[in-house]
């Protein structure tokens, strides 16, 4: 039979051991390696490099599930691909809640995606949006077995918003969300797609 002394130490090697790797696991989640918000000439910028702990051709794949994304941001109340005709070229709708303060309103918009390995580049078709322009490029790189994702993003609203506190609400309104919704996708791209998810990622990849 073991000491007891000998057993407590087993013990508390055992859960130091443990909470070393669960510590070890904790920092290498999301990771915010650069944040920059901004209003200049009627547009509102943000950038980011974030390090998502989840393989890339997941992180891709979620991306590119865009019937999925009200999953992702409670902000979404609806996406749908309108258009998959062309070879790696999306028409997608999505309608966003958006509040500034206690301004809220519901506000559609119909960007012209584009996807490449690695890459996606939305662009808003403003005449059919609530956006006079808008861009957002997204660029993926491995790190191991986690990815970095470098986003930037860009939109003027046609809805009137209130400059002398507006401006800055939104801004905080644009990091918040986004920083929400990698979260959201970080988590999701870290475990395998769900049937449904698969299902609708396949239907999508035919049309090509």
């Amino acid at each position: 039979m073991k000491p007891a002394v000998s057993i407590r130490r087993h013990t508390f090697r055992s859960v130091l051991t443990l909470a070393l790797l669960a510590g070890s696991a904790t920092t290498q989640a999301f990771e915010v390696e650069q944040l920059n918000t901004r209003y200049e000439a009627g547009q509102y910028r943000l950038s980011m490099t974030v390090i998502l702990a989840a393989p890339l051709h997941q992180v891709e794949a979620v991306l590119r599930d865009y019937a999925h994304y009200p999953e992702l941001d409670p902000r979404i109340l609806e996406a749908r691909v309108l258009n998959s005709s062309t070879p790696g070229t999306v028409q997608l709708f999505t309608r966003i809640h958006v509040c500034v303060s206690l301004l809220c309103r519901n506000v559609e918009r119909i960007e012209q995606v584009e996807e490449r390995p690695g890459e996606m580049v939305a662009t808003i078709i403003p005449e059919h949006s609530d956006a006079e322009q808008g861009s957002t490029h997204t660029v993926l790189s491995a790190q191991g077995e986690r990815t970095q994702v470098r986003y930037t993003t860009f939109i003027v609203p046609k809805f009137w918003v209130p400059a002398w506190f507006g401006r800055a609400l939104m801004l905080r309104t644009l990091r918040d969300g986004t920083l929400n919704l990698f979260q959201h996708i970080e988590q999701r791209a870290a475990t395998p797609l769900s049937t449904s998810s698969t299902s609708a990622l396949s239907d999508h990849e035919k049309s090509y």
